[in-house]
């Protein structure tokens, strides 16, 4: 939702999206008005383009996917290109089910089956550098002098491939703090090269515990989320304000949020 705050802010003329490709002339169907949202949803459940979960998809689509029509209509000549690899797409699905399994090892047998962590991770990173490859040449044969991209957490990899082959690219982080996950710390460690057995065996652990106490006990990802940060880094404490965190549901049904 503070990605689209932040589109509907920026003066462009091409915005590329980090959809699967195959997506992409369905988005151009919607935003265009020539497809209704409800028939959209449905193409994507029939045509399997999603390969996770739909309903979790559109989790965190749905804010982009219904700011859209309001965006060309802003702009009738805006371009909108959908960049993410669809290949890497299905693989991050399939590595993500194995991280799952081995969470519900661990927590079963409260015991860290180190290689076969670092072996899953490493799998993912080493897609996910070759889908960066990809992505960024997508990008810039397509780019114009005021494209507006919407990243995730590859948003720093993404710009620096940008630069590499010559393109002017700033990064704006939409969340004022982002405190990373257990998981999302033991990839980026394992990125950086070897970690020591306890070190792994600790973030595993971390991060059973925060599907554990917090992901399978809220009623969304983020509330999980923030909960956690709440609850574990003091230091960011003050910039969390509870009575928000319960109101998520509700905030991410706003059309105007």
């Amino acid at each position: 939702m503070k990605m689209v705050v932040h589109l509907k802010r920026a003066d462009c003329d091409r915005v590329f999206l980090n959809f699967p490709q195959n997506l992409e002339h369905l988005i151009i169907e919607l935003s265009g008005g020539r497809l209704a949202y409800e028939d959209f949803i449905q193409k994507v459940r029939e045509g399997k383009l999603v390969p996770e979960p739909v309903g979790s998809w559109m989790y965190t689509a749905e804010p982009m996917l219904t700011t859209l029509k309001n965006m060309r209509r802003w702009t009738p000549a805006l371009k909108i290109y959908c960049y993410r690899d669809v290949e890497y797409n299905r693989l991050s699905v399939r590595i993500a089910s194995e991280i799952a399994a081995l969470t519900l090892q661990t927590s079963l047998m409260d015991k860290v089956n180190v290689e076969k962590w670092k072996d899953a991770i490493e799998e993912g990173t080493k897609c996910k550098n070759k889908a960066l490859g990809d992505e960024s040449n997508f990008i810039h044969e397509r780019a114009s002098c005021y494209s507006v991209c919407a990243s995730g957490f590859d948003g720093k990899s993404l710009k620096q491939r940008l630069i590499e082959k010559g393109e002017e690219a700033n990064l704006t982080n939409v969340e004022d703090f982002y405190y990373p996950t257990p998981l999302e710390t033991l990839e980026e460690r394992l990125m950086e090269g070897q970690v020591p057995d306890k070190e792994v065996e600790k973030l595993v652990k971390d991060h059973v515990e925060y599907v554990r106490n917090y992901i399978v006990r809220s009623k969304n990802r983020d509330e999980a989320y923030y909960q956690w940060v709440y609850d574990k880094v003091p230091s960011l404490r003050q910039r969390i304000d509870p009575e928000e965190i319960r109101c998520l549901d509700v905030l991410l049904q706003s059309d105007d949020a």
